[in-house]
Formats: structure tokens, sequence, C-alpha cells
């Protein structure tokens, strides 16, 4: 059971909190897919297959907690979290993210968190690297290409911790 769990399913951090603020940790934690649709607007599909259409200027979604209780729903914040709209809030544990958060997204911009919170560039970039080959062989001379090991497992970009002193 993770920290956002509790018996009945509700968030133990956001057990006391209003239901915007549930819809932060929902925006989080549940696997969900932004993809850019054009300008501001994303398809985000859920991961119950349900797909919205979210217009992130104009802060309106398809589904019908937007549309019947007007308010700023999981899928308009899950597009702000993964588009580096919004900062990721301190409170956040990097293991409770969903991991695909801005996956699909090219170009994430790096948003300052004055909330104390991070940027989706920097949250869990140390978790990130730890699971590169030991063999990685990256070398900043690859002009933002990945060694062969490490893109053989995955990885497209290269090792940002490769120095290539190695030698």
């Amino acid at each position: 059971m993770s920290q956002f769990e509790t018996a009945e399913d509700e968030s133990s951090v956001t057990a006391g909190c209003t239901d915007l603020e549930q819809r932060d940790v929902r925006a989080l934690t549940e696997y969900m897919t932004v993809l850019p649709l054009g300008g501001d607007v994303y398809s985000v599909t859920t991961q119950s297959g349900s797909e919205y259409r979210v217009d992130a200027r104009e802060d309106r979604c398809t589904c019908p907690d937007h549309q019947y209780r007007e308010v700023e729903c999981k899928h308009i914040r899950r597009t702000r979290f993964a588009t580096g709209q919004r900062a990721i809030p301190a409170w956040v544990d990097a293991d409770e993210i969903d991991a695909q958060l801005g996956e699909h997204i090219a170009g994430t911009p790096k948003v300052a968190a004055t909330d104390g919170g991070v940027t989706l560039d920097s949250f869990g970039a140390d978790d990130r690297d730890d699971d590169r080959p030991e063999d990685c062989d990256c070398s900043p001379d690859f002009e933002g290409l990945a060694c062969w090991p490490c893109y053989r497992d995955g990885f497209e970009e290269p090792n940002p911790h490769a120095t290539g002193d190695d030698e």
C-alpha cells in the first residue's frame, strides 16, 4: 500500500484536504498519457482507457468533472504537470509519481518551483541515471547520442553524468 492509499482508498496525505487538492494527487499518481495535438491542445488518456481533450490555454477539458462541476480537473492538472506549467509540490514522493509523467512532451520547459517543489526536469533526476548499464561509455563528445549499451537498454539520451574521463 503506498503512502497515498488508506483502507478507504483515500490519500493519507490529503485526508483533510479539499477535492481540488486531492485532484493534484490523482493527477500525479494515476496512470495517464498526455499527448500534444497541436498548439495548447492535448489528448489525455486515463488508465481506464477514457480519452479527453484538454485546452491548456483556456483551461478546458471534455471530461464530466470539468463540464459539470466547472473545476480544474485532474486531466488539466496532469497536463500542467507534464508540460512543466505547474511545479510538482514539495510533499510528493518520487516513488509515487506515475513514471510516464511528461514522457511524450518534447522540450518540457523548466519551471521555477516557488512553492518549494521541484521542476519536472529535476524531479527524480538522481533515480533516472541509477538504471544506466554498468558498461555505459557515454561521452560528451557523442553530440547528444547515447552510447550503445545505454541505447540497447532503452536510453535515447546520453548519460548526463558522463564525464568522458574513463580512458
